[in-house]
This record gives structure tokens, sequence and C-alpha cells, in this order.
């Protein structure tokens, strides 16, 4: 069997497809195989779309019935599939009858059925569950998530800022039997999500991951920017080691350890687990602690409010505009490319902006918070507290491939893509956290801790402010990281950079 064009929407391709199954199976199988075993099992796929797990499901028991008892044999309560797409299920339907029909099998019902899988009850629970569930975010959905809330099941599992892939894991959990195995193929970012702290709590309570499987790339044709994962999980398992596989690495992972202080998931090998446990026992505080994380400016329609040029009419309320490229490792760009009217609730609006800008009322109207009254229809949609813009600062890429982060003593009006870490209060040592944050301590500790993104770092608020830090308060004891993060920022040096490691390394593995 190969796969045809069936994938008019985002189904699992076949390399894939193949690998969950034969997994899911080699693990039911694991104790041995007999007929009533083999007879008796019961896969189902909560979200089957054309059939791609399905029929590979299919082709792997026809191979192990021949394997094992000399015939090809089909059950038809072997397998059962739902979706809500019409068009899919017929092409399922299809695609299962000319298959079984190539083997000369006989059949009188094929478990497909039109319905919304999550709003069931079943009576029956099954032994695997195979899937690639729909992503599809709250922002956007907003009536699917409403209309799910109203039941029970939604009520129980539902999470500010989660996905609705979430739903289709937890349907998943709740109708395994005991030891019964789930493979999905899903993004990679449920793992640390804010929004995703009932799932892995449910995943952390009610049984042990058997292999996890991570992409940096999408495994979607059709999905590009995506970052996947598959894996698969035991229901009231009891084994503790699990396998985790990397794009360039293969180790052991535990159960008993993955899950850090913040219920989040750690994907690491032993030697920075060891470096985890160092750093996390010698930290005095969390990086929230010393400093506040605010995100850079959101307009809402850039071209409404940013310039290339300084506009001399406007000049009174245009402030220098930079972008994330314009961060480099401790220092910032000194022209800024843009300049952006700043205009906030405290703006008194003279009458030739209002005028300028009546050319894109309609565009400005229809963000969401002019339509809830929140701003004039004439303002940025998040202008910030603009004194994060004027204070002395650290600032950093939203999404970078390495940990450059840049002192800023001037003023940086910056876009949504710049987060801002300013003092809680005036005694905090910026320079000496700048030291830690470009350090390769902390690039090892967030690769693994923090959010990531393919092969990019994602510095958002939360992560930022879990990370952990020893700051010292003793001034003399910061001194030396003072003094050096002072010249990286006037001048940039390997040399001066190997200091700055140094120090940390001892700190954490001293």
């Amino acid at each position: 069997m190969r796969e045809k064009d069936y994938n008019y929407k985002i189904y699992t391709p076949y390399e894939f497809a193949i690998k969950m199954v034969k997994k899911s199976l080699e693990y039911y199988f694991s104790q041995g195989i007999n007929e009533e075993k083999f007879k008796n099992l019961r896969i189902c796929d909560l979200s089957c779309g054309t059939g791609n797990l399905l029929l590979v499901a299919l082709e792997e028991l026809l191979k192990y019935s021949k394997k094992y008892f000399g015939e090809y044999r089909y059950y038809e309560e072997w397998i059962s599939g739902y979706d809500i797409d019409e068009k899919a299920l017929e092409i399922c339907l299809e695609r299962i009858k000319s298959f079984l029909k190539e083997y000369n099998l006989e059949f009188e019902k094929i478990n497909l059925n039109l319905q919304d899988s999550l709003y069931l009850n079943f009576e029956k629970k099954f032994d695997i569950l195979i899937g690639n569930p729909p992503y599809l975010g709250e922002k956007n959905n907003k009536e699917i998530f409403q209309k799910i809330r109203e039941i029970e099941f939604g009520k129980k599992y539902y999470e500010s800022k989660m996905d609705y892939l979430y739903f289709f894991i937890e349907k998943g959990m709740d109708i395994l039997k005991d030891k019964g195995i789930l493979t999905y193929v899903t993004t990679n970012y449920w793992l640390k999500a804010d929004g995703a702290h009932k799932l892995r709590e449910k995943f952390q309570r009610e049984g042990k991951f058997l292999e996890i499987d991570t992409f940096e790339f999408s495994l979607f044709k059709n999905a590009i920017g995506q970052h996947n994962m598959i894996f698969s999980w035991i229901k009231s398992g009891e084994k503790d080691e699990f396998t985790i596989l990397e794009e360039d690495i293969n180790f052991q992972g535990h159960n008993s350890e993955i899950y850090n202080e913040n219920g989040k998931i750690v994907l690491a090998p032993r030697n920075i687990m060891e470096l985890n446990k160092s750093i996390l026992e010698k930290r005095n505080f969390n990086l929230g602690d010393l400093v506040n994380v605010n995100q850079g400016i959101v307009t809402g329609y850039d071209k409404a409010f940013v310039f290339k040029e300084k506009v001399k009419e406007f000049e009174e309320y245009l402030k220098p505009f930079y972008k994330n490229k314009d961060i480099e490792k401790y220092s910032t760009s000194k022209k800024p490319p843009f300049w952006i009217l700043y205009l906030d609730k405290n703006v008194n609006l003279p009458e030739n902006i209002l005028e300028y800008l009546e050319q894109f009322k309609e565009k400005l109207s229809l963000r969401r918070e002019v339509k809830t009254d929140r701003i004039a229809w004439w303002e940025l949609q998040w202008a910030r507290d603009e004194e994060i813009f004027l204070k002395d600062k650290i600032v950093v890429r939203q999404r970078c491939k390495s940990n450059n982060f840049a002192y800023n003593e001037s003023i940086f009006y910056g876009s949504a893509d710049i987060y801002y870490l300013t003092k809680k209060n005036e005694e905090i040592d910026l320079f000496y956290i700048l030291g830690y944050l470009n350090s390769e301590i902390f690039y090892r500790w967030f690769k693994y801790n923090g959010k990531i993104k393919g092969k990019n770092l994602e510095f958002y608020s939360t992560p930022l402010k879990e990370t952990p830090i020893y700051y010292p308060l003793d001034k003399n004891e910061r001194e030396k990281i003072n003094i050096l993060v002072k010249k990286q920022i006037l001048r940039y040096s390997e040399e001066i950079q190997k200091e700055i490691d140094e120090y940390f390394n001892d700190i954490f593995n001293g």
C-alpha cells in the first residue's frame, strides 16, 4: 500500500503513519501474542480523516495474522474511526473496502462514524488510540471552544490558551483500557505551553511515556513552520525509563524526572538533567523576582503608525522605532530604522494627525480592542507602559537561535518581537543579570527548559520569569561580572566572554 493523493487536508504522511502504528502494535504485543489477544484488539482514531492511520493499522494487522496464524484474517471490531468531515469518511470507507478486496477478505461492517468524537460517551474502551488531531487555537476559533465548554467533558479539561488538539489527547486517554497505548502526532508546544497544565498533569497522573520522538521541522508539507512530535504513552504503566529521539541524538529519559517544578516537561540527556539539578540547588532567585518582563508595541496595523523617515509635521509624536534585528549580543543599533506614531490614551490628539489617520479608520476600527471599547480607534493596539522604553533595560529578540541579550539606556521603542527586562527596584544590577543571560550556562538551561521552536529559542515572558539565577546580594561579589559586561557592551570580545562563561560555570558546576 502506498500513500495516494488523499491529503486534501493535513493528514498523516505514510512514512510517519507506519512508524506510529508499528510502535503501537509492538508495545501492545510486547508480552507475547495469542489468538485471543489478537482477535480482541480494539484500535480507534478519534479524527480519522481519510484513514491514513487506520489503513496502515489494518495492513499491519493482516501481516501479523499471516505471520502468526498462517492466513489473512479480518475482524470488523479491530478498527473504529470518527470524523466530522463526510467527504473524508467516504474516501476512508472506499479505501478500506478496496484494501480488503485485494486480500479477498469478506466484511459486513466497517466502523466509521460521522460524529464528533469529543461529544460522545463511549461505552467500550480501546487497546490502542492513534491520532493526528486538528490543531486549532482559541483566538480564531472561539465558537468551537465555547461550544465544547458547554458539556461536562469540555468543562473538565478546558484551559485558557490551550489548543483544541489537547481535547483529543484527553478523550483518548479517557477511553483507553488499563495498559492501553496512545500514540499521537502533534505539535510539540504542549510540553511547556502555559495552556497545557491540565494535559501534562493527566499524563503524569495516569500513565507513563514509552517513547517521544521530536522533530525540528514540520512533518506535513502543507503546514510549514510547524514543529512536530510523535509520542507513545501507556495508561497505568509502571516502567520509569523511556526513549527520547531527537534529530541528532537518542537518549533515555525517566518519567519520574521529566516534570519540572512548574509542571512542564523537560526532555534532556543525563548531563543536562544533572546541570538542571545543580542550577536549581544553587539559585537564590528566579529572574522574575528581579526584573519585569514586557513585550514591545503591537500597533494592530503598522501601515498607519510606522514610518521609514521622520515626518516633520508629526515630529512631536514620532518616536524612534526598532525591530528585533537591531539587537545583538550586549549592544543595540544606535540609529532607528523606523519611526512610530506613539499614540496611547494619554495623548491629546492634534487635528493634523487625526486627519492623517482617517484614511485608515475602517481597518483600525476592526481591531479587537477597539470593538470592545478598550481603546479609541486611533490608539496603538498595545502601547504598553511607555516607561519601559525610556529607562535602563535589557532587550532581547523574541525568537533567536542564540541567547543575544543587550543593554540599552537610551530611548528604545520596539516592536512586539522584542522583549524588555527592567529593574524591579533601583538596587538591581542589570549588568550582572545581562552577563548571566548571555552565558553558555544560561543557553544550556534555556534550550531544554525554556520555550523553543525548531532551532530557535523563544524568549517569552513566562519562561524568562521562571528562569533560575544565582544573584549575589553582595555588590562586591557581582563586581567582576559587572566590569566585564560593561566592556562587552563597548566592544565585544570572545576572550572576555570566556571569562564570563567560566565564572557562571564555576558557580553551577563547582
